[in-house]
């Protein structure tokens, strides 16, 4: 996975292992549903205070419209942030389109207590029902459920 720095220093052990395992088990999640379903809705997935990893979902809103993803993600924030005492880093994950490179992509943004935060863009695409998933793109982040912890 990704290797990370904050402030030119290595996180612990601990922090890397949180967010690669996060990192690692979003883009298995996404790509399973994109080869069996062709899509997915977005959702988390958080490491506990005890280190047992689990997966946060919300309904989408009903609607006759189009599904809402910027209207889930904003939910599972706010649900991330009401739980943030009971988790030591989380995850969301989205479907995206990049209209510049016309094509759609996993997008993860991962978020350690400890502030680290690593964000992956992994392309891909399906052809004849074959998926090729590209090697994501790893950039720094801002906190969001613990923006309030600096």
């Amino acid at each position: 996975m990704a290797d990370v720095e904050l402030n030119g220093s290595e996180p612990s052990a601990e922090v890397q292992d949180d967010l690669n395992s996060l990192l690692g088990t979003a883009l298995g999640v996404t790509q399973e549903q994109l080869e069996a379903q062709g899509a997915f809705l977005p959702a988390a997935l958080v490491v506990q205070n005890d280190g047992e990893l689990r997966m946060i979902a919300v309904a989408p809103e009903d609607s006759d419209e189009d599904l809402d993803a910027d209207s889930m993600i904003e939910d599972l924030y706010t649900v991330l942030t009401e739980q943030k005492g009971e988790n030591r880093a989380v995850a969301v994950f989205s479907d995206i389109h990049l209209p510049e490179e016309n094509t759609d992509a996993i997008h993860i943004v991962t978020e350690h207590s400890t502030g680290v935060c690593i964000s992956a863009i992994q392309t891909y695409s399906e052809q004849d029902g074959e998926w090729t998933f590209n090697e994501p793109i790893w950039e720094g982040g801002e906190p969001i459920v613990w923006a309030d912890a600096e």
